[in-house]
């Protein structure tokens, strides 16, 4: 069902249902009119508690990218439990990123578009990351924007990393992992 991603466009058309009915029972004050606007709310509420049930991948994947941030701006060892066992280095490189970066507490994820491919098996999630940063032996260097593009794949019936590219914040070029500044 479509409105499993974004329920906001049907329960539009049901709110333009429940002021159409009230417009017309306000001059009316038939019973059918009201009616109308009542099984239009009805419906709205019902999407959108189908929408809340109903989780996709591409919202899965969304879901592991903010514990995936989250754990790794407390610095938790379960952040490396979302990199698959196939891509040893990024494991290794997000263990010594977790090392050298201190994330302040204001991290904010935004911006999230997911693709889901190779028949629900792929998926690419693109996202951006705000907050202000620590380096060791640098000190503060103040609230940093950051993109990036994961490559996750499923294994079993987890998604795992297996791809990460950090991306320009401003034109979205390929940068390195670790570079300190835009090319």
């Amino acid at each position: 069902m479509w409105f499993t991603e974004d329920p906001w466009p049907p329960m539009l058309l049901c709110g333009i249902g429940l002021l159409i009915g009230l417009g017309m029972w306000a001059s009316s004050q038939r019973v059918l009119h009201l009616g109308i606007s009542i099984v239009s709310i009805l419906l709205a509420g019902v999407i959108f508690y189908v929408e809340q049930v109903i989780v996709t991948p591409a919202e899965q994947v969304e879901q592991h990218v903010v514990r995936l941030c989250d754990e790794f701006r407390r610095k938790q060892p379960t952040a490396l439990d979302y990199f698959s066992a196939t891509a040893p280095e990024l494991r290794l490189m997000a263990e010594g990123a977790m090392a050298l970066v201190t994330i302040g507490d204001d991290l904010s994820v935004t911006d999230f578009k997911t693709t889901i491919t190779n028949e629900g098996s792929r998926a690419q999630c693109h996202f951006r990351a705000n907050a202000t940063i620590s380096l060791a032996g640098a000190g503060n260097v103040g609230r940093q924007p950051a993109r990036f593009l994961l490559t996750w794949a499923k294994e079993g019936n987890d998604w795992k990393i297996v791809g990460v590219k950090r991306l320009n914040p401003v034109n979205g070029s390929d940068m390195g992992i670790m570079d300190s500044k835009p090319n």
